[in-house]
């Protein structure tokens, strides 16, 4: 019997999508629900109550919306709220957050040495990068920065234009960065401008495929839709916006189910 529950995403904007599509490219017969928590973006400004308790209500609806894996596709949520998370989703629930893959993938590879980490104040303020590193007995130094503008700048769609790029060479100006032999997005947001920060790193430099990492990860701890099936994708919003339905058009397509979902 083909299994048809959806797997449960979530971000508090688009920048899952990139999760998502990573998703869809490896599991192409699985269906997705996918929620935006526009209404409270930036997770990454906001403080780890305010996280946490943002994080368990959307993990509630997943899970009452009948999803059969949860993943966590915002590093500040992952960072600050991943206990409450697992608590709301119940103890046979998968769930994936976008740090521990990660980190895992860089200490299984030889000669990586140093790590760079940019991600939102949220995220980097944690710490739970460097935690989930100690953990794995990853043999490598972190040199992590918040990097607060650029989640913002990319929400509203200028991932496409030198803006990030711009404000990225700010944030790299002090050469903090020249010697990694890696270097980790740790938003979401960011694979969307992967580019722009591939161009201000050292030649050789890996910069991590965390979406792939992810799909990865989801594809080895549950079973897969083997046979032939149209998944079929739902999109919902806390807050629908002009820049959430570019975005999801961009990564889908133009025939999407999105809907506006608000919580009592």
């Amino acid at each position: 019997m083909i299994e048809r529950r959806p797997i449960g995403i979530f971000d508090s904007g688009i920048g899952g999508l990139t999760v998502a599509r990573a998703i869809n490219d490896l599991l192409p017969n699985e269906s997705l629900l996918y929620f935006g928590d526009t209404a409270h973006l930036p997770y990454g400004e906001k403080s780890p109550e305010l996280i946490r308790r943002y994080s368990s209500r959307i993990t509630q609806h997943l899970v009452e919306s009948g999803c059969k894996a949860i993943v966590v596709a915002c590093n500040s949520a992952s960072s600050n709220a991943i206990g409450a998370i697992v608590k709301a989703a119940g103890p046979n629930m998968p769930v994936i957050d976008m740090v521990t893959p990660v980190i895992r993938s860089i200490s299984a590879e030889d000669g990586c040495q140093s790590v760079g980490l940019i991600g939102t104040r949220a995220t980097i303020t944690s710490g739970f990068y460097g935690e989930i590193m100690n953990q794995l007995n990853a043999n490598s130094t972190l040199i992590s920065r918040a990097t607060p503008l650029l989640a913002s700048a990319i929400e509203e769609g200028f991932f496409n234009d030198s803006i990030p790029g711009a404000v990225l060479e700010a944030y790299f100006a002090d050469n903090s960065f020249n010697n990694i032999d890696s270097m980790i997005l740790g938003c979401t947001h960011y694979p969307l401008i992967r580019e722009n920060v591939q161009a201000l790193l050292p030649k050789g430099v890996k910069v991590i495929d965390s979406p792939k990492i992810i799909a990865q990860e989801l594809k080895s701890v549950m079973t897969e839709n083997s046979s032939p099936y149209i998944p079929k994708h739902k999109f919902q919003v806390s807050d629908l916006t002009e820049n959430f339905m570019f975005s999801a058009h961009h990564f889908f397509g133009s025939d999407i189910n999105l809907e506006e979902v608000s919580f009592s």
